[in-house]
């Protein structure tokens, strides 16, 4: 399983980077546009809040597999053996039942705007929103994976 999140985090990396790239070259064609030549381009801020959106929670999604998220950092010093082995598990329960919710709102969100219509697109809505289920579910895989080392390492007694 861990296999398979790393081969999605490496797509997803480039992926991630081409949004940034795209919001920060969108929004600046969009200053440009507004304040030199007095012209809109909404289609463009509209397309901007979309991948950030998407750029939002893909990077949440990797920062739980990376475990760059969640954590009592004050603790990590103090505790050893079992007790950080607990502690970890503890994050990881946390992060999974954060993702579960989730994964189920975020998927009756993306539901009920299938029949909404973005503004200046014309799109409907679930394609922005269908990010917020499916990085849920990456999120729940990662932590599970995590969850089961630090069973495990609670059941031995390291720390590691």
């Amino acid at each position: 399983m861990e296999r398979l999140l790393v081969a999605v985090e490496r797509w997803l990396l480039p992926l991630l980077a081409a949004l940034l790239a795209f919001i920060t070259i969108g929004v600046f064609v969009q200053v440009c546009l507004r304040y030199l030549f007095s012209v809109a381009f909404l289609w463009g801020e509209e397309l901007s809040l979309f991948a950030f959106i998407w750029c939002v929670f893909l990077g949440a999604a990797i920062n739980v597999r990376r475990r760059a998220h969640f954590a009592f950092d004050i603790l990590l010093g103090l505790l050893a053996g079992r007790a950080a082995a607990a502690q970890r598990l503890l994050v990881d329960l946390t992060v999974i039942a954060f993702a579960l919710v989730m994964l189920v709102k975020g998927y009756e969100f993306s539901v009920v705007s299938i029949r909404r219509l973005s503004p200046a697109l014309g799109i409907t809505l679930f394609v922005p929103t269908l990010i917020i289920p499916v990085s849920a579910a990456y999120m729940i895989l990662a932590a599970a994976v995590d969850a089961r080392k630090d069973a495990r390492n609670l059941l031995r007694g390291s720390s590691a």
